[in-house]
């Protein structure tokens, strides 16, 4: 998604706790406990805080959701980065607008 693409959003793009709660607990049978002891967790508040959408995907719960669903650390990690990215657009929107770009020399 091109950098002026996130001008036009309204609300942010999800969570990544949203796809972990609507899509991947569901589609695997797990709750946030099963899934924290899965992951090697020694209990199952990150992961409650994350389907909470609470707390952010941080490096090392991407890395351990990855080895668990057998996806990349790079899809958590992107998914945090771009629904953290929509919300400072809309946050900063009318700052934003006013920055003017620079043209190579």
């Amino acid at each position: 998604m091109a950098a002026r693409d996130y001008f036009k959003f309204v609300t942010p793009l999800p969570h990544p706790g949203e796809h972990l709660r609507e899509e991947f607990l569901p589609d695997y049978g797990l709750t946030a406990g099963s899934l924290a002891k899965a992951m090697g967790l020694r209990d199952r508040t990150r992961i409650e805080r994350l389907v909470r959408e609470a707390q952010p995907v941080t490096p090392d719960t991407a890395l351990r959701l990855a080895k668990v669903f057998g996806t990349t650390a790079d899809f958590w990690m992107n998914l945090q980065a771009q629904h953290d990215l929509s919300a400072a657009a809309i946050r900063s929107r009318q700052a934003l607008k006013a920055i003017k770009p620079v043209a190579a020399a």
